[in-house]
């Protein structure tokens, strides 16, 4: 495994950090996983499979195993039989449960098998000339899970995380069924279409967002601001050179940025800059403009530690990941930020972004 997926696995904190881990891994966005030979993907028959798991994964089902339906003769010549399966896991908390069920209802109600927490012997889902050869669902000791997960890509916290995990199988009981385990599970964890909502801040002004890669901008931004109103810079790198990593194509991006955003401030519009902002420089341009335009500044500033930044910036894929020297100094200079100096006329962070709790 190369030393940057290996610092990768290392920096996972959590199921849903290695949920993601995986993810990436089922997409080709990053080479290897824990559990498989170095710098190999999933099965060629997995392939199939990679974006429903992909979605699972995401929704916070660590998937571990699965495999397609097919019944035929094998390479040595003998009959074999795959019933479609996956197994992995869920957290046991609120969040966990309510995955669980979401995915429990509608997987009974279709017929398929589905074992949570474990089966005493698992399920058969591989048979060779009638003769059982595989099984998803038994239980698994904690030398088990160090096989799948060795201590030296995941952190001891973390192992103590999946150790107390809810162990999640679903087993289509029909030997060779292609579709319907997949189907379903596709169905249970599509999102539901977004209820219209008004966001958290829908007064006229220029809200730049200040913080260095990894600290959740763009979080922010979706979570609080209508979607139409934030310009991101890397989705402009993205349109002039075809990815967002490409440096080489920032002055063409921020040409294409720069006149969005006079369009929209000569207007009057509610507009959310979504880049790093790390110099002072940059930022007091985007002030000046404002006013130019007689609209407020505010800066928005996540609250996140430098070394929680680092760790998510370590799990991002090569391409859109940050070099470390450069993380580090717009840590810096992000840290030096002084609002009326800027010309802000005011700061937002995000206790001031979220709404009160009614309870």
């Amino acid at each position: 495994m190369s030393r940057t997926d290996r610092a990768r696995w290392r920096a996972a904190r959590s199921i849903a950090d290695l949920a993601e881990l995986t993810a990436l891994w089922l997409e080709g966005r990053i080479a290897s996983h824990p559990g498989v030979m170095p710098n190999c993907g999933p099965d060629d028959e997995t392939s199939d499979l990679a974006p429903v798991l992909a979605l699972a994964n995401r929704h916070g089902y660590l998937t571990d195993n699965s495999q397609p339906g097919i019944c035929g003769t094998g390479f040595d010549g003998r009959w074999w039989a795959q019933r479609a399966a996956v197994t992995g896991w869920v957290r046991c908390d609120r969040a966990g449960i309510n995955l669980l069920n979401r995915i429990y209802a509608p997987a009974q109600a279709a017929g398929l098998i589905v074992c949570a927490d474990s089966h005493r012997d698992g399920v058969t889902v591989t048979s060779v000339d009638g003769h059982d050869y595989t099984t998803f669902g038994a239980p698994l000791s904690k030398r088990d899970l160090r096989t799948i997960w060795p201590s030296h890509l995941i952190h001891a916290d973390l192992f103590r995380q999946l150790h107390g995990a809810i162990q999640l199988t679903v087993v289509d009981p029909e030997w060779g069924r292609g579709e319907l385990l997949w189907d379903v599970l596709a169905k249970a964890l599509h999102p539901a279409p977004a209820r219209p909502t008004t966001p958290t801040v829908t007064a006229p002004g220029l809200y730049v967002l200040v913080g260095p890669a990894g600290s959740g901008k763009s979080t922010l931004a979706a979570r609080h601001f209508p979607a139409d109103s934030v310009l991101e810079l890397d989705a402009f790198r993205a349109l002039a050179a075809g990815t967002r990593a490409d440096q080489s194509a920032t002055p063409a991006a921020v040409t294409a940025f720069d006149a969005i955003l006079t369009a929209r401030l000569e207007r009057g519009l509610l507009t959310v800059l979504d880049a790093t902002h790390a110099e002072a420089r940059h930022r007091r341009k985007y002030t000046d403009l404002a006013h130019q335009h007689g609209l407020p500044a505010i800066a928005v500033l996540p609250d996140t530690p430098d070394r929680e930044c680092q760790r998510r910036n370590a799990m991002r894929p090569d391409d859109t990941q940050v070099p470390k020297h450069i993380l580090r100094d717009q840590a810096r200079q992000a840290a030096r930020f002084n609002a009326q100096a800027d010309g802000f006329d005011a700061v937002l962070r995000p206790a001031d972004l979220d709404p009160a709790d009614p309870s």
